[in-house]
Formats: C-alpha cells, structure tokens, sequence
C-alpha cells in the first residue's frame, strides 16, 4: 500500500484551491485505492494500477472540481458534459476523474 497522501509531493496547500484532498481520499478508499499527491505539475492525485504496475496521475490542476466545490450545477454540467466516463475502464484518468473527484 502507498504512504501518507503527501508522501510523494507536498501540495498539501496549493491543492486545498481545486479539490479537498480528504474527501477525494475517503471517495479513493470506496473502491480500495490508495490516493497520493502527483509529482507532476499540472495534475491533482495518482493511483497505483496493479493491473498494468504503473501509476496514473489525474485531475487537473487548472480546475476546481467537486470535492472543493460542492456545486450541484457544476456537477451536473460535468456528468452532462462527461457522462461516457463513468463507464471508462477502472484506473484510467477519466474513471479516476468520474469516481474520485466528481461524485
């Protein structure tokens, strides 16, 4: 299993902006992942995939989403706007993104 959420980056501040990293994490552990800040730049969290043995970072850094928000309107404009990505496959960003950051 992965180390503490600000393991690998400490965004822990900058973060707080676009998402709120505690219910993003709570969201994660629904479906048994274990959530860390990305290392890269533009991106919110990484996962590990065990079924390709990599990690894929997601979320974009440029935009809330609605773990920071909480805005009905908003969410419902995304899951209009994004709806095939609740059907992606499991640990692709757009699933990540679907789950973890936008339910």
């Amino acid at each position: 299993m992965f180390a503490p959420l600000d393991y690998f980056v400490d965004k822990s501040e900058e973060i707080k902006l676009f998402s709120n990293p505690k219910i993003a994490q709570r969201n994660a552990k629904k479906y048994d992942l274990d959530l860390v800040f990305s290392p890269r730049k533009n991106k919110k969290y990484r996962i590990y995939n065990p079924l390709t043995n990599k990690f894929v970072d997601f979320g974009s850094m440029l935009y809330k989403d609605y773990t920071a928000t909480q805005d009905l309107v908003k969410l419902e404009a995304f899951k209009k706007r994004n709806a095939k990505w609740y059907n992606s496959m499991k640990y692709s960003p757009a699933w990540l993104s679907a789950w973890i950051l936008w339910n």
